[in-house]
């Protein structure tokens, strides 16, 4: 028995004594610090560098690291594979001199001794930027233009001076890449503002300030709730597939089953619309229709708008001249920002669209009206039908008919 004991524990003994910790470690990993990185060149540029490097011969090296503080004193890291031969410092909202340590790190986070290098980016795209801001009185607000040769992806932001709190506040955004353009913020009343304008780049580097005074414009919206369908002849319905005229003007978009749909009908296309109130209209928003239709299909890309007070007034229709008697308010082209092909669609293109896409008439040329006719002569899908989301009209009203 004292036998059969003395054999249990010799065996528990040896069984506990062969269960060591099983460390596993890469493949590949000697686990050994690598050697040195060499940096061969530097070419700054705006807001950052490329450095150009070799990485240590080391087998299991895998990737290489560059450390330094940005602008705004905040550490950071960008990592490049061993296997190319360079690494890109983006984000750096000031011109001058930066210290970078670059370490080779293989496959066990073994890290090398540090490479020192001195980077000194270029002007950064929010100060090239800011200089080119103007600004001008616009309907219901300001109208800014700006110049981005790096066609860079930063935010246009205004402020307003407010009286409560005695200090310029933010008040709204425009993101863009776009090499050059111009943006309206509206919604301002018909008073006196003082309005900013900075630039910011996705890592929250800001431009200085350029300020403006204005009196916007007065830019009243027009009630949707008046607005019907006129049919003249030659229109096209836009009630087909399940669709609803109606949906143009409920105040709903960006919607892919939520507009107006007309048949399968060689182009141009017309819709009249009885405004049920006069107007010297200022300008319109078109919306296309939403999703995956989105710069395609039948969303209007070149087309005409006209006005007129009195329908009663026009001559009788003439299928050679649809538009006789009627006034061309403006010829519209549709803008997409990203120049993409028809089928692809940037988040850019989604946020302008989902915005609406203003079409202003000439403030030298400004007329009364109460119809309106929508002429639609290409599509962005090329095909013969129209579809369109939203339609919405401001101006200064005249009168608002019972």
């Amino acid at each position: 028995m004292n036998f059969k004991i003395i054999l249990t524990l010799i065996l528990v003994i040896a069984l506990f004594a062969g269960c060591k910790e099983d460390t596993h470690h890469p493949y590949g990993s000697d686990g050994v610090s690598p050697g040195l990185v060499t940096v061969n060149q530097i070419v700054n540029k705006s807001g950052g560098a490329v450095i150009y490097f070799t990485a240590p011969s080391d087998k299991d090296v895998l990737y290489v690291k560059a450390v330094f503080s940005d602008s705004k004193g905040k550490k950071r890291e960008v990592k490049a594979s061993s296997v190319i031969d360079s690494l890109t410092i983006e984000g750096l909202g000031k011109v001058g001199d930066y210290p970078v340590e670059l370490f080779a790190v293989d496959r066990a986070e073994n890290i090398s001794k540090g490479t020192k290098a001195v980077i000194s980016p270029l002007l950064p795209a929010v100060e090239q930027i800011i200089p080119s801001i103007t600004g001008v009185v616009d309907y219901g607000g300001i109208k800014i233009s700006y110049a981005n040769p790096l066609r860079a992806q930063v935010s246009i932001n205004i402020l307003t001076y407010d009286e409560v709190q005695s200090k310029m506040v933010y008040r709204e955004s425009f993101f863009t890449s776009q090499e050059v353009g111009t943006y309206s913020f509206r919604g301002y009343k018909s008073v006196k503002t003082k309005f900013g304008v900075y630039i910011e780049d996705r890592w929250g580097n800001q431009s200085e300030v350029v300020n403006f005074e204005f009196t916007p414009i007065p830019d009243d919206f027009l009630d949707k709730t008046l607005f019907s369908i006129f049919k003249l002849n030659n229109d096209k319905s836009f009630d087909e597939y399940g669709f609803n005229a109606r949906q143009i003007w409920d105040n709903r978009w960006s919607d892919q089953w939520n507009c107006g749909h007309t048949n399968f009908e060689p182009l141009p296309h017309y819709l009249t619309i009885d405004l049920g109130q006069s107007a010297k209209l200022s300008r319109f928003k078109l919306y296309q229709r939403g999703g995956y239709e989105l710069y395609k299909h039948g969303n209007p890309k070149h087309f005409k708008i006209y006005g007129t007070q009195d329908i009663n007034q026009l001559p009788p229709y003439d299928a050679s001249n649809p538009t006789a008697g009627w006034t061309l308010l403006k010829e519209c082209f549709s803008f997409k920002p990203s120049g993409l092909p028809v089928g692809q669609v940037s988040s850019e293109d989604i946020e302008f669209q989902d915005k609406g896409e203003d079409f202003e008439f000439d403030v030298n040329d400004l007329h009364q009206v109460r119809f309106i006719r929508i002429e639609n002569i290409e599509t962005w899908g090329s095909m013969d039908v129209t579809v369109i989301g939203e339609l919405s009209f401001w101006g200064d009203i005249i009168k608002t008919q019972l």
